[in-house]
């Protein structure tokens, strides 16, 4: 593309937010199905749910805010600062996540964090649950693998930025990834296939097991122009000012593009979330895919480029050839599978298949 010529090498990078259940721990040793399947077979549902936010607004839990502030310090002493912590929607479900770094150290930092909650949990009279779906009627736990891919002088390939050759970039970015997520969208979908995560995709909790890509509605319309022979500039990032629902509180600014909790691979403002993984995965190897992935759709386009076309016909071609896979709608949707199986793509909603 003759752009970013001072770069010498490109990394990919991954922000895990990892959700866990966390019960007492005389609790689960009394649960033969917990302490065997890390999931309930048998029970009922408590009176008090998940209605009207009170767990997630809620304050956390003593015990739980201990292990909580253990965990961020024996995190620090492993190289890996933690930047969040709070409740998530479910009864004693929680969510952790550290400041983004390269992928490999990420993934690392992430099978660490696993090991040491379940150690310092049980000096605490806890027991950290990592099951996707431990308990029925309540959401599930996942653990978002927040990735993007740049370069080693700090410019980052799903950033709209703000001059044309960024622009440009991102704009060949994101077909680069529709290219692989098209071409190799079972493959995607194997990442993170396994018995844990076929409890909780699909339901109103994760997204679809269709996988499908959400750059957002602008730059959906962007794409469209695009194939219709436009040129690769002229989308813009636009902002949005959200409100919070409370007259005694300012609107706060978000990105117009504000990532779709329907799907399960929306772009969130410079980078892509792939919220298919689950919580008891290793992280590595969704990512990896994904960086294959990607990788696959440079390599199609460096393949166009040297028969001689230009970058904007190299570009348009593969949005023409790979436009099913993109999708702004609503995943939870009952017309998505059936749109969905129109368009060609999979609907792999459990292991086996």
């Amino acid at each position: 593309m003759g752009m970013a010529k001072g770069a010498k090498a490109i990394h990919s990078f991954l922000g895990w937010e990892q959700e866990f259940f966390v019960v007492h721990a005389a609790h689960f040793k009394a649960r033969p199905d917990l302490v065997n399947c890390g999931r309930t077979l048998i029970g009922a549902l408590p009176t008090r749910n998940q209605q009207m936010d009170l767990n997630y607004f809620g304050p956390v839990p003593d015990r739980v805010e201990r292990l909580m502030v253990i965990l961020k310090e024996e995190m620090l002493k492993m190289g890996s600062p933690m930047a969040v912590r709070h409740n998530e929607v479910a009864p004693a479900q929680h969510e952790m996540c550290p400041i983004y770094s390269v992928c490999n150290a990420s993934a690392d930092s992430n099978a660490l964090f696993m090991e040491i909650a379940n150690r310092e949990a049980g000096r605490l009279g806890l027991q950290v649950l990592f099951h996707e779906k431990p308990f029925a009627g309540i959401n599930g736990s996942g653990k978002h693998a927040n990735w993007s891919m740049g370069t080693d002088t700090g410019l980052n390939f799903f950033h709209p930025g703000k001059d044309d050759e960024s622009r440009t970039i991102y704009t060949t970015a994101i077909a680069c990834l529709a290219h692989g997520l098209c071409q190799y969208n079972e493959l995607m979908r194997c990442a993170v296939a396994h018995a844990g995560n076929d409890h909780r995709l699909g339901a109103q909790e994760a997204p679809p097991a269709i996988i499908s890509l959400y750059p957002g509605q602008g730059f959906e319309a962007h794409v469209d122009s695009i194939i219709a022979g436009g040129a690769l500039l002229g989308y813009k990032a636009e902002k949005k000012m959200q409100s919070t629902g409370c007259k005694a509180s300012m609107a706060v600014e978000a990105n117009s593009e504000d990532r779709n909790r329907t799907a399960p691979f929306p772009h969130c403002g410079n980078r892509f979330e792939f919220r298919a993984v689950g919580s008891s995965q290793n992280c590595s190897f969704p990512v990896m895919i994904c960086n294959v992935v990607m990788a696959a759709g440079m390599a199609h386009l460096a393949d166009q480029l040297a028969t001689g076309k230009k970058l904007r016909d190299c570009v348009a071609e593969m949005y023409k050839t790979n436009r099913h896979v993109i999708f702004t709608g609503n995943g939870y949707s009952a017309e998505w599978p059936e749109e969905a199986k129109k368009r060609g793509l999979p609907n792999l909603n459990t292991t086996p298949k």
